[in-house]
């Protein structure tokens, strides 16, 4: 019986070993050369947002004389953004997919107008920025979400105005 229950325990232990390995491994690889390569490197088969929490810290950690600076994206890399989301109970949600190869995403400014009183085409200059502060690397697809002040209306136009980020490569 002893035996049986230290087998069963074994297997809660495997997940903090994989995160205490991940501590290290970026501070490990010798091949990196900057932050970014750091990160896309060490984030290879990761699953878990506390283990890719895990990753960017270390590699922050390693590259910390690299200042890394979000700077506007470009109008090609700004149509690179895919978004799907919408509106529920009162938040704005969806998610992001990054299809730059060289840019990681630290914050998108969405453009926000109520439909309310008949509304045309125009709508956008009424509208409202609200910027969305999250991390997505290069490639690769994240959440957004944000609460939305209620006006009671029930439905809304949106656009990403525009998005920040820096160079990963």
């Amino acid at each position: 019986m002893l035996m049986g229950s230290t087998a069963m325990r074994l297997p809660l232990f495997a997940p903090l070993m994989f995160l205490i390995s991940l501590d290290t491994s970026a501070e490990s690889r010798p091949d990196t050369e900057s932050y970014g390569q750091c990160v896309l490197e060490s984030m290879k088969g990761i699953t878990s947002d506390r283990a890719e929490a895990n990753t960017l810290r270390a590699c922050r950690e390693k590259f910390a004389e690299e200042r890394l600076t979000d700077t506007e994206l470009p109008a090609d890399a700004l149509d690179k953004l895919i978004v799907h989301a919408g509106f529920g109970w009162g938040i704005f949600s969806g998610s992001l997919y990054n299809g730059n190869s060289d840019y990681t995403i630290t914050r998108i400014t969405v453009l926000l107008t109520s439909m309310g009183n008949g509304k045309g085409p125009k709508a956008f200059a009424d509208g409202s920025k609200h910027d969305i502060n999250l991390t997505v690397q290069p490639l690769a697809k994240g959440a957004l979400s944000m609460p939305v002040s209620s006006d009671n209306t029930l439905e809304y136009l949106w656009k990403i105005a525009s998005a920040r980020g820096y160079k990963t490569r």
